[in-house]
């Protein structure tokens, strides 16, 4: 990219642009640090008139752009404009697959997401099992030229239209999740009690732990899942190691036991856990 590319680039509505869409880019942050994966490529704040006359310089790029709505053409696609009060020719296609809400025309939206150049079978590509819902003859237009397919897609009101909400859990799902918080809230409440152990509050925490990691192992088992059902198994035999050791005040033994205990916790949660747009976990693969 040449030096003066976002400098001259931004135009009358500039500064605005530029402070939005830098504000976004604490929301990309966060979700590229939820979940361990490739290192992100490093996203870059622009104007649409930027990406609509240099295109070349963003193919590929991660990008925060604001601008205004000039075109809904879909659910799911839109169009944004750099100058909300005419219309300059230089409108970008904005596809959203996630979309849940709506935008409105001329409102100011900040888009995040991908630039590449528009085909509807690189789209098919990039967006499995996406339909596209915009008519054949709309996208000729924009045929060749540069797109944006969104991640998220921030209104006026700070709210990402573009989340994910996730399906209901399922009964079996919703009871083990119950069951996983109630382990956290014990777990760490215990953990925090042996700076000064009481025994009595220590072997009712213990119970907890080990009927419920009882119970995940029993659901694991039922899934098939045979590594999950394994540690399981491995925190309901530590658990019993730590009631055994608080029975007997063995504090060291139980302190030992308790940071192996974490320890096969986050094994499990690195390999079956995932967080959502929401800020919900949900185990991996469920959400499609």
């Amino acid at each position: 990219m040449r030096p003066d590319t976002l400098a001259s680039r931004i135009g009358g509505a500039g500064l605005l642009a530029a402070a939005l869409a830098l504000g976004s880019l604490s929301l990309a942050v966060v979700r590229a640090q939820q979940a361990p994966g490739p290192a992100a490529r490093p996203m870059v704040p622009v104007a649409a008139s930027s990406v609509a006359s240099h295109p070349d310089d963003f193919y590929g790029s991660n990008v925060s752009l604001m601008a205004a709505v000039e075109s809904v053409l879909s659910k799911t696609a839109f169009t944004v404009d750099q100058d909300k009060t005419r219309s300059t020719g230089k409108d970008i296609l904005v596809i959203a697959p996630t979309m849940t809400g709506i935008v409105i025309a001329n409102a100011y939206v900040t888009v995040i997401g991908e630039v590449f150049r528009f085909d509807a079978a690189e789209l098919a590509k990039r967006a499995k099992g996406y339909t596209v819902d915009v008519p054949a003859e709309v996208l000729a237009k924009y045929q060749g030229r540069p797109a944006i397919l969104a991640t998220s897609v921030v209104n006026e009101a700070l709210l990402d239209v573009a989340k994910r909400v996730p399906p209901p859990m399922t009964p079996a799902e919703a009871a083990y999740d119950k069951v996983m918080k109630q382990v956290g809230t014990t777990f760490t409440a215990f953990r925090n009690g042996l700076e000064s152990p009481d025994a009595a509050q220590a072997k009712e925490q213990v119970a907890i732990l080990k009927k419920s990691f009882g119970e995940a192992e029993a659901f694991w088992k039922a899934r098939g899942t045979a590594d999950a059902t394994g540690w399981a198994a491995d925190a309901l035999k530590l658990a019993t190691s730590m009631e055994q050791a608080v029975a007997a005040s063995k504090w060291d033994d139980v302190k030992s036991s308790a940071t192996n205990l974490a320890q096969v916790c986050q094994t499990c949660h690195t390999a079956h856990r995932e967080r959502l747009d929401d800020g919900t976990f949900r185990i991996k693969g469920e959400i499609r």
